[in-house]
């Protein structure tokens, strides 16, 4: 018969037995519950900006339907100028002040939950784990915002390369967290002696997930930028072998990773089917004429556009006869017939326009995905200022022409339209585009080079045989050309007009301090720009130094390059 100190130790025993088991399940819980409320933090910054965006609307449509008279509004108007006059202004390492306040609010999310209800029993076991579940997480954020049909785009208004930014922000935040996971998991390993574990499956393909991680941030920071058709289908198949290699890591349904897993990637795929989809929809019957443009541009003209496309907002191309497995985003010029213009960098752009060079006027089978992105209502405000470097001018000019059409016979806006541009011969990839803006009454057009003409004249007007048996060189890619093919894009024509740019750079500073300056204060401002950064950087600066609490509302549009 057992004596009372045996009863009492086995008693003793099990009582830590149940007690481990219970510490168990609480900390599994604990673990869940962090990728929940890491979740809910997501959500809950996204729906400050949801709540801000139409906030803003209701307050701006209600002060239109009072022509300006809405006196009570005048106090949340002014709060909202001097907080947006601020989160504009550009940051080092930040498109935006308002990009570095959501990462500062990101940043400050995850520590807290990575730290919240922890279990220091065992610190550096249980560290690790809670940095797992803080990389699967993180994983399920990087996915969401790198969805092309993101809810976003019309909850917010910020499309998905405008969320780019973050979406990089969000994957090397999880390649650190998984960094932290690993070497402490190991460091807690040695410790304890189980260094044995890490020869385990499901441990051994958790490690080459980890590597490819690292690998595929090697590549973004690496070949990005000047390979980036490389860097994109190498991104793709890395993520596709990651969350698998994940999901294996983890596999115990129980634990329920591995279900987040699969959400993560059920979302990916479901996007990648829409998109697939609709480009399969927009083939059928469907045909893009290519024409080759001075200076490495070439137009491209499709017969069927999407509905809901507009000029300034960007779709897919796709044209298998030139590449049949990539699909590449241009800027929307005009829609009746739907227009675009690409610059020549490398890869695909290199590839059609030496296709359009090699026979002018050809037609090949195409598609397109989208459309994509958002654009304020132009036609809405008073003064629009329009600012282009470069390629950029395929989003403005397609603007400035949709506004004239849209205002018809009314005076109510007034357009400033600035292009620069290195080689005067580059005008002439919007020739006629630029002669209906320079007639209209509504737009003054301020034009500028960087460079002097490379021919005799400034702007040299080509007949088609001129075209049939021109070979344009490419012009040399640039840091942020293979990030953003979006960049380029709108129609062109031969035209009888010469234009002659000024030379240099336009001053952005006195221009748009001008047209702030004569505006009455219940005039709409709009200053829309796309370009290289030096330039979206001057454009960012002067407008929060133009929005004041009393004077005309400005607003600020910026499709920057190398999203």
């Amino acid at each position: 018969m057992p004596n009372a100190t045996t009863i009492a130790t086995a008693a003793a025993a099990k009582a830590d037995k149940v007690a481990k088991a219970k510490a168990k399940v609480l900390r599994q819980r604990n673990n869940e519950n962090s990728t929940k409320f890491f979740a809910a933090a997501m959500v809950g910054i996204m729906v400050i900006f949801i709540l801000f965006h139409w906030t803003r609307i209701a307050f701006k449509t209600y002060e239109r339907r009072r022509s300006g008279k809405a006196t009570f509004l005048k106090f949340p108007v002014r709060i909202t100028r001097v907080i947006r006059s601020v989160l504009i202004r550009k940051l080092p390492l930040f498109t935006s002040t308002g990009h570095a306040l959501v990462f500062v609010g990101y940043l400050a999310a995850t520590i807290a939950i990575t730290f919240t209800k922890m279990d220091w029993t065992s610190p550096l076991k249980y560290l690790a784990k809670r940095l797992g579940w803080i990389s699967v997480a993180n994983l399920g954020l990087v996915t969401f915002l790198s969805l092309k049909n993101t809810p976003l785009a019309f909850l917010t208004a910020y499309s998905y390369e405008r969320l780019n930014v973050l979406h990089r922000i969000a994957g090397y935040s999880l390649v650190i967290s998984m960094i932290l996971h690993a070497t402490i998991y190991l460091a807690a390993a040695i410790r304890v002696g189980e260094i044995y574990t890490f020869r385990e499956d499901d441990q051994v393909v958790g490690i080459i997930a980890g590597f490819l991680m690292l690998l595929s941030v090697a590549l973004a920071v690496l070949v990005r930028k000047m390979r980036y058709e490389i860097f994109y289908v190498t991104h793709v198949v890395l993520f596709i072998v990651i969350i698998i290699l994940v999901g294996m890591h983890r596999p115990d349904f129980t634990q329920k990773a591995v279900i987040g897993i699969i959400v993560i990637g059920s979302l990916w795929f479901a996007d990648r089917v829409i998109r697939s989809l609709r480009t399969l929809f927009f083939s059928f019957g469907n045909t893009a004429t290519l024409t080759p443009l001075p200076h490495g541009g070439t137009r491209v003209v499709l017969r069927k556009s999407p509905g809901r496309a507009v000029p300034g907002t960007h779709c897919f191309l796709w044209i298998p006869g030139v590449r049949a497995l990539e699909s590449h985003p241009f800027t929307i010029t005009s829609t009746k017939p739907l227009e675009l213009v690409v610059a020549a960098y490398d890869g695909f752009t290199r590839d059609l326009h030496a296709a359009a060079v090699k026979n002018p006027g050809q037609t090949l089978k195409a598609s397109i995905d989208g459309p994509y992105g958002n654009i304020p209502n132009f036609a809405n405000f008073t003064k629009v200022v329009l600012i282009a470097g470069g390629s950029g001018a395929s989003f403005t000019v397609g603007i400035a022409i949709d506004i004239l059409r849209k205002l018809g016979t009314s005076q109510t806006t007034t357009i400033e339209f600035i292009w620069t541009v290195r080689e005067p011969e580059m005008l002439e990839w919007f020739s006629e585009q630029l002669k209906e803006l320079t007639d209209s009454p509504l737009v003054n057009v301020h034009l500028f080079s960087t460079r002097s003409s490379t021919s005799d004249n400034t702007l040299v007007s080509h007949t088609s045989d001129e075209e049939n048996n021109s070979s344009i060189d490419p012009p040399p890619s640039s840091k942020n050309s293979h990030d953003i093919e979006k960049q380029i894009a709108s129609p062109v024509s031969s035209a009888d007009v010469v234009y002659s740019p000024q030379s240099g750079r336009p001053d952005i500073t006195t221009i748009v301090n001008e047209i702030v300056e004569k505006a009455e204060d219940n005039d709409r401002v709009v200053v829309a720009a796309c370009g290289p950064d030096s330039l979206m950087k001057a454009t960012r600066s002067i407008v929060a130094k133009n929005i004041k609490v009393d004077g005309p509302s400005i607003e600020l549009h910026v499709e920057q390059f190398g999203w």
